[in-house]
């Protein structure tokens, strides 16, 4: 895995070995990385950003890379957060443009919230096969974690897409490959 564009395009970022992290994770295909960013691109300078559910945490370096100025990443796993505070550190990134929470994401996005955290931007990439997405979504709109302009960003299965409870949220859906990438803002424009 490398980064794609930025500051830090090319550079690589480690990932588990395969024989550890074939359940665990399921990284997000570069072409996927590519296309999210080239929309996001313009709009990251100087904003917050959330990768929740982070594995690697490059989501969040891409973030960085590309202008993000605070990351938080959130990851249960302690072997993830090790890795992702080990890619922060080879990178060069500076402390103060990141912060690891290595927990539960529900308990992270309660203390979050506690803490009055808004982002500019939320990326989420939960475990397909569990149905986090409707906990998730809800969880960050009723905590106020998302800034009005905001976008919480669903990774999710083409196949078992996510709908979500209001329709007027969904500002934009693609697709790529076996993958779809869900937009959503809970303060629709014609409010």
């Amino acid at each position: 895995m490398k980064v794609v564009g930025g500051k830090y395009r090319g550079r690589p970022i480690k990932s588990m070995p395969k024989r550890e992290d074939t359940k665990l994770l399921r990284p997000t295909t570069e072409r996927v990385k590519e296309s999210v960013f080239s929309i996001l691109n313009n709009y990251l300078e100087g904003t917050k950003f959330l990768d929740l559910f982070a594995g690697t945490g490059s989501i969040g370096i891409e973030a960085l890379s590309r202008g993000a100025e605070k990351v938080v990443f959130v990851e249960s796993d302690r072997r993830f957060c090790n890795l992702i505070k080990e890619n922060l550190k080879k990178l060069g990134i500076p402390r103060e443009k990141y912060e690891v929470i290595c927990d539960d994401y529900t308990r992270a996005l309660k203390k979050l919230s506690k803490r009055g955290e808004v982002f500019d931007f939320i990326y989420a990439d939960p475990p397909y096969e569990r149905g986090y997405y409707t906990r998730v979504v809800n969880m960050v709109k009723n905590l106020g974690l998302l800034d009005r302009d905001g976008l919480l960003i669903l990774e999710e299965p083409k196949k078992n897409p996510f709908i979500p409870e209001d329709e007027e949220w969904l500002v934009e859906k693609r697709s790529y490959g076996t993958t779809t990438v869900s937009f959503l803002n809970f303060n629709p424009e014609d409010e």
